[in-house]
């Protein structure tokens, strides 16, 4: 894919994928803006985009089928796939030793050593819950303290969704009720998200 050379990009008006992804590429990313959450960071912070720029790049481009992902949007710029992760079962070690005794816990730790992911469940193929993951450490989460949602928790929630979790698994990873989450599938909360 060629790249164009772009003096001001103030002066787009409608913004293809290719375009919008090397805006992203070249002046985001530099900037620390490497996943969904930093997007979202970055524009409540009232930072400069382009006048015209996709403020919800992700649902703006999936309307127009050319959405590829955040990854590919931002250029692969952690390398992810290259990350070295410990084992399954040490990983759950160096969390309980830490402290953490379930997912609400696990999501929130903001010392997190880089050798952990940020979200295991998804990444171990050996995965069999918290308590498993856990171990002795583990303690369910109080059902009944219920967080309050900011807009890039709602963007997961709502990819997630579309990739088929269930609003019961993103209940508890989130600490909201099912009822919330339905309310987001449905548009009826979250919608200008």
């Amino acid at each position: 894919m060629k790249k164009m050379k772009i003096e001001n990009w103030d002066k787009i008006v409608k913004w293809s994928y290719s375009l919008a992804r090397q805006y992203a590429i070249e002046n985001l990313v530099p900037k620390g803006v490497t996943s969904a959450r930093k997007f979202d960071a970055y524009k409540q912070e009232r930072k400069p985009l382009p006048r015209k720029f996709p403020r919800i790049p992700d649902e703006y481009f999936k309307r127009k089928g050319s959405w590829k992902g955040w990854r590919d949007f931002l250029g692969n710029p952690d390398q992810r796939k290259s990350r070295k992760y410990l084992s399954y079962h040490n990983a759950g070690k160096v969390a309980g030793k830490a402290g953490i005794s379930n997912s609400k816990e696990y999501v929130n730790w903001k010392e997190r050593p880089a050798n952990l992911p940020s979200r295991p469940e998804y990444f171990y193929s050996e995965w069999a819950g918290w308590q498993d993951f856990l171990g002795s450490s583990y303690r369910s989460p109080d059902p009944r303290h219920y967080t309050k949602l900011n807009p890039a928790d709602v963007r997961i929630i709502k990819h997630q969704l579309a990739m088929g979790i269930t609003g019961a698994v993103l209940a508890k990873t989130f600490g909201v009720s099912e009822m919330q989450i339905s309310r987001i599938k449905k548009g009826e909360n979250w919608g200008d998200v």
